[in-house]
């Protein structure tokens, strides 16, 4: 089994086993967050367009029908990708450049949660949460989950790719409908990745 054995290691174990650590990305250097809002723009693109498309079949439109709808949604959705470019720098203004998110992993898979907060106030939540301090531990138990901006859940039995980018600090989780980034620092990046090969045994690695 996987030892987490780092000294300058960041990773928090609780006394259920589950592990959690915080990473902070630079959203003007690390794009991944503009191009999934972009894929889920041209994913539900296509699903729209295939029930026009089906609809349009079965009401008996001509050709040129179906060619004009095509290019309506193709107009559609370019303006859709437009408008996201500026609105991904207001939301990179809103979060002081950064984006600050929360693992949690144990056997089962891994959670990677987005924190409203800068990374101290994150670390300082997280240390407390896992039972480090007692002080207000319920309470602050509840202010991280109020900080939270949503997450993805990963379960290991579901992954079907591991794409290791060590120089990028980033495991890719690639499942049948989804795509799960893991943020790491250098000194936990192979225990991390040791311990999710482990998990998914079926899994493509590279």
């Amino acid at each position: 089994m996987t030892q987490k054995e780092t000294a300058n290691s960041s990773i928090i174990q609780d006394t259920s086993g589950k592990y959690r650590w915080v990473y902070e990305l630079p959203m003007l250097k690390s794009f991944f967050l503009l191009l999934e809002v972009w894929k889920v723009l041209g994913i539900s693109a296509m699903a729209v367009y295939m029930l026009m498309f089906i609809i349009n079949l079965i009401e008996g439109y001509d050709l040129e029908t179906l060619r004009a709808s095509v290019k309506m949604m193709l107009l559609v959705l370019a303006i859709l990708i437009i408008i996201s470019i500026p609105a991904y720098w207001i939301v990179t203004k809103a979060n002081n450049g950064k984006y600050t998110v929360l693992f949690e992993m144990d056997d089962s898979g891994i959670d990677h949660i987005q924190i409203k907060s800068e990374k101290a106030k994150a670390l300082e939540i997280l240390t407390t949460f896992v039972g480090l301090k007692t002080k207000n531990r319920t309470t602050t138990a509840a202010g991280l989950l109020s900080a939270s901006g949503g997450s993805l859940y990963s379960h290991f039995e579901n992954i079907k790719t591991i794409k290791p980018k060590l120089n990028d600090h980033l495991i890719i989780l690639k499942g049948s409908f989804f795509s799960n980034h893991v943020y790491v620092s250098d000194e936990d990046f192979d225990f991390v990745y040791q311990y999710i090969v482990e998990h998914c045994p079926d899994a493509k690695k590279g």
